[in-house]
């Protein structure tokens, strides 16, 4: 019997079921990280660049600077996206976009803060796997050593692996 069953005074053992299919590895957040440690980590990044499509970069713009004037204690001019010919985009619509890193953590803490219950399914969701994403490359940064090298790419937006997506085949 549970704590809760010796409270209330029922003795009725509850089975909780199995869950369905394990837990995803890639999951996120991540229960053993901080998010205050992964934004931390995301303000440290000299620089990034951002690759998806161009609708996605526009709305996760507008929507990390309406959160963060929503937030009393946050300072919006931490997120301070890139604009005009910083901002490269191909024929295709995929944009790439340099980021620093308060502009990155301010992107990492708008992701966190869309997994708040308030928040729509389609929020919590762009919110989980742009998350995902910047924290996948924070796990593989290395300490800069003075040497110039490349800068991390992160993609936002994954490919439908067949042509036509209707297709059988």
């Amino acid at each position: 019997m549970g704590i809760l069953g010796k409270l209330v005074g029922n003795d009725d053992a509850v089975v909780v079921p199995a869950p369905s299919r394990p837990v995803a590895a890639d999951s996120w957040p991540r229960k053993h990280v901080s998010r205050n440690d992964e934004v931390a980590k995301a303000a440290g990044v000299g620089l990034s660049r951002v690759r998806c499509h161009h609708t996605t970069w526009t709305y996760l713009q507008e929507q990390v600077h309406h959160q963060h004037k929503l937030r009393i204690r946050t300072q919006p001019q931490a997120f301070r996206p890139p604009t005009g010919d910083e901002i490269t985009t191909g024929s295709d619509g995929i944009v790439t976009v340099p980021l620093g890193g308060s502009s990155l953590a301010a992107v990492l803490d708008w992701c966190h803060e869309m997994q708040g219950v308030l928040n729509q399914d389609l929020e919590r969701a762009i919110g989980k796997r742009v998350g995902l994403a910047i924290s996948q490359a924070l796990d593989n940064l290395t300490p800069f050593d003075g040497q110039a090298r490349s800068t991390t790419v992160i993609w936002l937006d994954d490919q439908i692996a067949v042509e036509n997506p209707m297709s059988t085949q």
